[in-house]
C-alpha cells in the first residue's frame, strides 16, 4: 500500500518498496517527480528502515545509520553490467556525512547532485539493500508506460506503478500482426516465440520465472498473448495469475518491441 494526497492535478504520495536482506533487488521506483510524465530523479529516492546514526561513548564511535555499502542502487547497461552505482549513506552524521545520496562508499559527492541524475519511467535498477526499504515517492503516474526495449541486449523494466498487477494486464506493441503470405506459403510477421522474453529474478539474479509474449501463425491457434514456453504452451493459471508486484523488475529480451503497463486506476 501507499500513502497519498491530492494536489490538483497530481496524485503524490510515498511507498516503501523492500528490499532483500541477502543478494540482489530489481526495482523500478514507482512514482514521478512530480509535474513530470518521463520519470524521476534519485534525490525523489531515499532509504528508510534504518536507526539513525548516534555516537555512542562507551562505543567511543559513531553507529547505526546506513554505511557505505549498505545500500546500493546499480544503473545497468545492455549487457547487465553495472554502468553507474550510488550510495545511499546516514553514518558518522556528525563528521559531515548528512543521510543522502554519494557516488561512493566513502561519501564523495555526486557530480551535479542527486536531482541531476536522471531515472526513465519504467527503468529498473539493481539494489542491494539489506533488507532496508527503497523509498519511492512523488507523483503517480497518469499516463500508461510504454518502454521501447533494445533491439539487441536486455532491458530492466519493473512496475513502476504503485499498485499490484498482474501479467494479463502487461502487452506488447510494436509489431506488424502475423498473416498468412500465400507467396511464401507461410506466416510472417507477429511476435515468435523468442522475440519477447520476460524474466522474473531470484535473490541471486537467476532467472525465477520466464514468459513469452507470442503473435505468430494466429491462423493455427496462437492468439497474442503470454505463454509458459516458446512453442505457444499455456501458463499454468494463465497469465492472471502471475502477479507483478509494484517496483517488481523484470528482464526483458524484446527486439525493440514496446512492453506496455497501465496507470494505476486510481
Amino acid at each position: 500500500p501507499f500513502s497519498d494526497v491530492h494536489f490538483s492535478p497530481f496524485i503524490v504520495g510515498y511507498q516503501n518498496l523492500e528490499q532483500r536482506t541477502v543478494g540482489l533487488t530489481l526495482s523500478a521506483p514507482t512514482f514521478l517527480q512530480v509535474t513530470s510524465t518521463t520519470g524521476c530523479t534519485l534525490a525523489d529516492l531515499s532509504v528508510g528502515g534504518y536507526t539513525k546514526s548516534y555516537y555512542d561513548d562507551d562505543e567511543e564511535d559513531y553507529v547505526g545509520g546506513v554505511k557505505g555499502g549498505d545500500f546500493i542502487l546499480r544503473f545497468l547497461d545492455a549487457s547487465g553490467r553495472s554502468e553507474a552505482a550510488y550510495y545511499f549513506i546516514e553514518q558518522e552524521a556528525g563528521k559531515g556525512i548528512a543521510a543522502g545520496w554519494y557516488a561512493n562508499a566513502d561519501g564523495g559527492a555526486i557530480e551535479g547532485g542527486a536531482a541531476s541524475v536522471v531515472i526513465e519511467k519504467g527503468r529498473a535498477l539493481w539494489i542491494t539493500g539489506n533488507g532496508l526499504p527503497l523509498v519511492s515517492a512523488g507523483a503517480v503516474s497518469e499516463l500508461d508506460t510504454s518502454y521501447r526495449t533494445k533491439t539487441v541486449g536486455l532491458c530492466a523494466i519493473g512496475n513502476d506503478t504503485p499498485v499490484n498487477l498482474t501479467l494479463n494486464q502487461l502487452f506488447v506493441t510494436g509489431y506488424t500482426p502475423s498473416y498468412y503470405d500465400d507467396d511464401e506459403e507461410d506466416y510472417i510477421g507477429g511476435v515468435k516465440g523468442g522475440d519477447f522474453v520476460l524474466r522474473f529474478l531470484d535473490g541471486s539474479g537467476r532467472s525465477e520465472a520466464t514468459y513469452y509474449w507470442i503473435e505468430q501463425e494466429a491462423g493455427k491457434g496462437i492468439a497474442a498473448g503470454w505463454y509458459a514456453d516458446t512453442e505457444g504452451n499455456p501458463i499454468t493459471g494463465g497469465a492472471s495469475s502471475v502477479s507483478v508486484p509494484a517496483g517488481k523488475g523484470m528482464w526483458i529480451t524484446g527486439n525493440g518491441l514496446y512492453l506496455n503497463i497501465p496507470a494505476p486506476e486510481l
